[in-house]
């Protein structure tokens, strides 16, 4: 039986061979594409110099990615398990909502250092954009997933109302603290007031009365 690591007698790759160069094309363009959107922004990105930075025709870029919008909800996706990771490793004051939410925003502002502010503000604003991919749920969030979790255990402990929707709920505070972001009040210099004042309103409204 032939190995899937072998090559044809034409020299092209088969099996695990050919899917590794595929993936490392995939993750050229994805890089090149991350590149070209901080320089330029995603509404002026340019599919062609992506490609060209690459050494690829235009074509493969959308053979990899259906649109510009794919690559930042990707590059999205790695952002939030990283940030996941990280919450989950964190010590939380003994599930104190306010602490795990706060840590949680300074997490996301990392990535924004991380990004920089053209691909982070693109990022959010394709939140609120009828061009962000129609398959992508905001429910299926890796941050979502984790707030979804972290209200569960506050209803468990008796802080939240048990009829709450723990997923809902994971969803209003993201979709706020997103749209918040947008406006840039992180660049005030009032942003850990209106930051920690946003997170208490919004563990106020969360909790048992």
């Amino acid at each position: 039986m032939q190995s899937s690591h072998t090559t044809r007698k034409d020299g092209s790759p088969t099996g695990s061979a050919r899917e590794a160069r595929r993936l490392e094309t995939r993750a050229r363009i994805f890089d090149a594409a991350v590149a070209e959107m901080g320089r330029s922004g995603l509404a002026a990105a340019d599919v062609t110099a992506i490609a060209n930075a690459v050494g690829v025709v235009r074509g493969t870029f959308y053979f990899h990615f259906p649109t510009k919008e794919h690559v930042l909800v990707e590059l999205e996706r790695h952002e939030e398990v990283n940030i996941v990771a990280e919450l989950r490793d964190a010590p939380t004051g003994d599930g104190d909502l306010v602490s795990i939410l706060l840590l949680l925003v300074r997490h996301v502002l990392a990535a924004e250092r991380r990004l920089g502010p053209v691909v982070f503000r693109d990022m959010l604003g394709l939140h609120f954009s009828s061009t962000r991919p129609v398959e992508d749920e905001v429910a299926e969030h890796p941050l979502a997933e984790f707030l979804s979790d972290v209200v569960t255990e506050a209803q468990h402990a008796g802080r939240i109302p048990p009829e709450a929707d723990a997923g809902e709920l994971g969803v209003f505070f993201l979709t706020g603290l997103f749209a918040l972001l947008a406006t840039g009040v992180q660049d005030s210099p009032t942003a850990d007031a209106v930051l920690g004042r946003y997170v208490t309103t919004i563990v106020k409204g969360m909790e048992t009365r």
